[in-house]
């Protein structure tokens, strides 16, 4: 045997040494907690898992939580945000140092929005990392087409790939119900379908709520108390909120992507301001690793019946030149600063929170007044 292959059967030998090892200590680090709840689906996650937090904190429970929205952060026992500063680029591996953050900090439920989008990878963080007792799966809106699917029923299949075995599955009514039931069933868990939710919106929508109080029914919590725990749920950064400086009203659905959500959101506006869709200007932030994210975007902003688009971020040539063959009528600015925005008096944005998206919401923010 020559040298090199030598060395090559002692790394391997060394690396799967450390692998059995580090299942043996994640097994262990995995028996210490009473729960995990393992968060998944397009918008809502990171509300939805901060709801779960604050309903079982109240409950009486150690928790500890992580959302991985706008900025990165878990929520220690001591009911603390905290940023986490990442190196490089996101991996899953970091569901594996919260675990042990978790255990250090003596936690007895754990909460972690799925930070996975390759259907595969969803896979190992449930079954190999996480192993939840409660999985949320929030919605099926097309987002992320181009790494778990061209179509809903991708992206639903991508999802399933979080049903835990044995456990339970918390879900919103919908098109997928059935089919995640089915899915659930051939894992041996059970499936609550969330109840609607009629009361106080909480600053949220009700579907976040309705889902967390599934995960209350899930564990057999008192409700009253659950409850009572939502009310006191730490906002995500980029969280839908509106903000007012002078005549000008900012709705801040930076964090929505997807045309399905975005649609939601613009039809809650009009309903609750009674608006006309061209009294309503849209602030569209895009990025310039989201290309399929732009076509809907243009899909989506040819139907509206508004009169003046703002743009920022990347492709806003490309943007104009496709809305204008659609909607030669249509005002389209490009933003350039804070002051492009008080022209106008109520400015829906969305798209994408990074970049000037941002400053824009924090500006809002130290500057306006919170509605």
């Amino acid at each position: 045997m020559d040298g090199l292959a030598l060395i090559i059967i002692i790394l391997a030998v060394g690396y799967l040494s450390f692998v059995i090892i580090e299942r043996v200590v994640l097994d262990k680090i995995r028996k210490s907690f009473k729960y995990i709840i393992h968060v998944n689906g397009i918008r809502g996650k990171s509300t939805t898992t901060r709801l779960i937090d604050a309903g079982i904190r109240n409950c009486g429970f150690k928790v500890f939580s992580k959302t991985t929205g706008t900025v990165p952060t878990y929520i220690n026992v001591n009911n603390q945000d905290v940023v986490i500063k990442r190196l490089g680029k996101a991996n899953i591996r970091e569901q594996i140092k919260m675990l042990r953050l978790a255990k250090k900090e003596g936690a007895e439920v754990v909460v972690l929005e799925c930070m996975a989008v390759n259907p595969e990878l969803q896979r190992i963080c449930e079954e190999k990392i996480l192993k939840a007792d409660v999985t949320v799966i929030t919605n099926v809106r097309l987002d992320h087409v181009n790494d778990m699917g061209e179509d809903l029923d991708d992206i639903a299949n991508a999802f399933s790939n979080t049903i835990p075995t044995n456990g339970t599955l918390v879900i919103g009514p919908g098109d997928y119900e059935k089919y995640f039931t089915d899915k659930a069933k051939l894992k041996g868990t059970n499936v609550i379908c969330a109840k609607p939710y009629n009361g106080p919106n909480l600053d949220t929508f009700e579907e976040n709520i309705s889902l967390a109080l599934g995960v209350c029914e899930a564990l057999s919590l008192n409700q009253e108390a659950f409850y009572e725990g939502l009310k006191t749920y730490h906002h995500d950064v980029g969280a839908f909120e509106s903000y007012q400086i002078g005549n000008t009203i900012l709705y801040n659905g930076f964090s929505i992507n997807d045309p399905t959500s975005i649609n939601v959101v613009f039809d809650r506006i009009k309903k609750d301001m009674n608006l006309k869709e061209e009294e309503i200007t849209i602030l569209l932030n895009n990025r310039a690793d989201r290309p399929t994210r732009v076509i809907q975007h243009i899909e989506m902003i040819q139907k509206y019946q508004i009169k003046k688009l703002i743009l920022m971020g990347s492709n806003r040539t490309y943007v104009t030149q496709k809305i204008k063959k659609l909607r030669p009528d249509l005002e389209i600015v490009n933003y350039h600063d804070i002051n492009d925005l008080f022209n106008d008096q109520y400015i829906f944005a969305v798209g994408n929170i990074g970049g000037q998206g941002m400053k824009i919401l924090d500006y809002f923010k130290e500057n306006g007044e919170k509605l």
